[in-house]
C-alpha cells in the first residue's frame, strides 16, 4: 500500500518558480562614481526626475544596444575585466585577443530593457586596423538588422584601460584613446579610463597612481575607476555605472529630440484659409449682367 506521507506529497501542488533579479543588472537607481569630486558626468545621487517622469509615459522607449568599446595595450586585462562581469571568472592563465572579442549582457534600468555590446579590442600593434573598423562603427548604432519601430541611439562608450603596475601603459591608453575618438566624431561618446590590477600594489604605490591618473583622466575629460579582475574589486560597480549613464545620456537624447520636435511645431505658421464671400460672387455676376456680358 502506498504510505500516507507519500500520498501527501503526491496531492501537493507544485511551488511556483520564483524568478530573481540578478542585483549586477537590476537597476534602480543611479550608481555613484568611483570619485564624486572627479568625474565630468552626473555627480547626482539618483537618475533625474524628469527622466523618471519620461519613463513612465505610455508610450515606452525602444533603445538600442549600446556600443561599449575597450582599448589599451597588449595584456592590460581588458578582457579579465569583462570575463569577470559576465561570467564571475578570473582566468589566471593570459591568452592575448586575436582580432576583437564580443559580449552581450542585458541590463533591467527603471523597468526597461538596455543591453551593453561590449568588444574588446586586441592590443597588438598588428591588429589596429581590424579594431579600426569597430572604432568607426562604434556610434551607438547596433550589428543588429534593422527592425522597423522607433529606436532611440544609445551613446557610444570607449574604455581605455591600463595596467597600473606599469605606468608607461598609462600612457598608451591615452594614445589608444587619442585613435579611437579620430573614429567618433558624429556623437560625443562616454569616456572611462580604467586602471586594472589593483590588487598587485602596495597601499603607498596605488595611492600615488590613483593620484596619476585622476590627472590623466581630467585632461581627457573622462572618469577614471580603479579595479581588479582578480579579486573583483570594483568590477561590477563600474559596470553598473558605465550602463546607468550611457542609458541615462540615450533617454535624454530622446527628450531632446521630443522637445526640438514640439518647438518646431508650435512655430510653424498656418496656411491662411481661403474664404468664400457670396457677396463678391453675386455682386461680380450682377455686374456682367447690366453691361450685357452674358458670360
Amino acid at each position: 500500500m502506498m504510505s500516507h506521507t507519500l500520498r501527501q506529497n503526491l496531492l501537493l501542488p507544485t511551488p511556483p518558480t520564483v524568478t530573481l533579479h540578478d542585483p549586477r543588472t537590476h537597476l534602480r537607481h543611479l550608481p555613484p562614481a568611483y570619485s564624486t569630486t572627479q568625474t565630468p558626468y552626473s555627480r547626482e545621487k539618483d537618475f533625474a526626475p524628469q527622466l523618471r517622469y519620461q519613463l513612465e509615459l505610455p508610450r515606452k522607449p525602444k533603445l538600442r544596444p549600446c556600443k561599449v568599446i575597450f582599448v589599451g595595450d597588449c595584456a592590460v586585462g581588458k578582457t579579465a575585466m569583462v570575463n569577470r562581469f559576465c561570467y564571475d571568472k578570473f582566468q589566471s592563465n593570459y591568452k592575448a585577443t586575436i582580432g576583437v572579442d564580443f559580449e552581450l549582457e542585458n541590463f533591467s534600468i527603471l523597468g526597461h530593457n538596455f543591453s551593453l555590446e561590449m568588444w574588446d579590442t586586441a592590443g597588438q600593434e598588428r591588429f589596429k586596423c581590424i579594431a579600426g573598423a569597430y572604432y568607426r562603427n562604434a556610434s551607438g548604432r547596433s550589428s543588429y538588422a534593422y527592425i522597423p519601430t522607433i529606436y532611440i541611439t544609445s551613446s557610444p562608450v570607449i574604455v581605455a584601460a591600463y595596467d597600473m603596475s606599469k605606468r608607461e601603459s598609462l600612457e598608451a591608453a591615452k594614445k589608444w584613446l587619442s585613435s579611437a575618438l579620430n573614429y567618433n566624431t558624429a556623437q560625443k561618446p562616454l569616456i572611462f579610463l580604467v586602471g586594472t590590477k589593483a590588487d598587485l600594489l602596495t597601499k603607498e604605490e596605488f595611492m600615488r597612481m590613483e593620484r596619476i591618473a585622476g590627472l590623466a583622466a581630467a585632461e581627457l575629460r573622462a572618469e577614471f575607476w580603479s579595479v581588479s579582475a582578480r579579486s573583483g574589486y570594483k568590477i561590477t560597480e563600474f559596470f553598473q555605472r558605465l550602463a546607468a549613464l550611457a542609458f541615462e545620456a540615450a533617454v535624454q537624447q530622446q527628450l531632446k529630440t521630443l522637445q526640438a520636435t514640439a518647438k518646431e511645431q508650435t512655430t510653424q505658421t498656418p496656411e491662411k484659409s481661403h474664404k468664400f464671400d457670396l457677396r463678391n460672387f453675386f455682386g461680380s455676376r450682377s455686374d456682367k449682367q447690366k453691361s450685357g456680358c452674358a458670360c
